[in-house]
């Protein structure tokens, strides 16, 4: 899948003509290190922003703005609008309780996010977080609803989606953090299934995780391993004849002595989006997957 992206990029980004045809996400300065996305607007200093996942036209961006422990996450918004990102603004379903992790289906009609909402109506928040989904109707957001043929009592994490419906996300059931596949199927989707240990490496703990819409790549955000920068950096496994290869680190160009985490594909999947905890607060970065020479 990585060559098929750096061949993608070369083929796009070069001829003069495709400039027209670029995302509103596409920064020249990010072609060879790492750079903060809408500094100022999205990615603040006041603020901690997680996630940045894109409608398939990249002009409507969806993430999360945090308080700094984490107690309270409420789902943003923002809109590109004669080529500036605008002042972004909170979801309609989200506000009162911790809201984070949004994922978009391939055609916007429905949104994947994690929620301590509580299940049912009159009962308190919970403690862990579980997977919700909303439906995108009549030009705006529907009321969510628990997934609980997919959710456990333990927290479950970052869902994200290939195009043919299977859908990922790390989980802490069972006293583990393990990455989890729901294969779709025509009643929704089946049995959540464990992906195997070693892909995470030794002493490895997972974090936000997330798959490549074409299902042959997965980026972990992972700490404790001994080749680790910092607090949590960000790895690639890549699905080689239907085997997941050992997560590889991305390197220096987007590890650091900091904490890296909540990676997202772009949907042209030419740039990775990721957090990074600076001084205590989360800020936004790109860059381009074609600078990381990976194989």
């Amino acid at each position: 899948m990585i060559k098929s992206i750096i061949t993608m990029t070369v083929l796009t980004l070069t001829p003069l003509s495709a400039h027209a045809q670029q995302k509103p996400y596409y920064n020249e300065a990010a072609a060879n290190h790492i750079v903060e996305f809408a500094p100022g607007i999205i990615s603040t200093r006041a603020h901690f922003e997680i996630n940045t996942v894109f409608n398939n036209q990249g002009d409507t961006v969806y993430f999360a703005r945090c308080q700094d422990d984490f107690s309270q996450c409420t789902l943003m918004q923002s809109q590109f609008v004669k080529g500036q990102w605008q002042a972004p603004s909170a979801l309609a379903i989200s506000g009162q309780y911790l809201d984070a992790d949004p994922y978009l289906t391939a055609d916007h009609s429905q949104m994947y996010f994690v929620s301590k909402r509580p299940l049912k109506t009159g009962q308190p928040p919970t403690k862990e977080v579980n997977l919700w989904r909303s439906n995108w109707l009549h030009g705006q957001w529907q009321a969510p609803e628990y997934l609980a043929e997919l959710s456990s009592p333990a927290a479950d994490l970052y869902p994200s989606l290939t195009d043919n419906g299977d859908l990922y996300f790390p989980s802490f059931r069972n006293n583990d953090r393990t990455m989890y596949v729901a294969k779709a199927s025509e009643s929704g989707f089946d049995t959540p299934q464990a992906l195997p240990a070693y892909i995470y490496g030794k002493d490895a703990k997972i974090g936000d995780s997330a798959v490549s819409r074409d299902g042959k790549q997965i980026i972990f955000s992972i700490s404790g391993r001994a080749d680790s920068l910092g607090k949590g950096d960000l790895y690639v496994s890549t699905l080689v004849n239907n085997k997941w290869t050992v997560a590889k680190s991305l390197g220096k160009k987007v590890n650091s002595n900091d904490h890296e985490f909540t990676p997202i594909l772009s949907p042209d999947g030419q740039y990775l989006f990721f957090t990074r905890i600076e001084n205590g607060k989360g800020n936004l970065y790109q860059i381009k997957l074609s600078s990381l020479s990976l194989n």
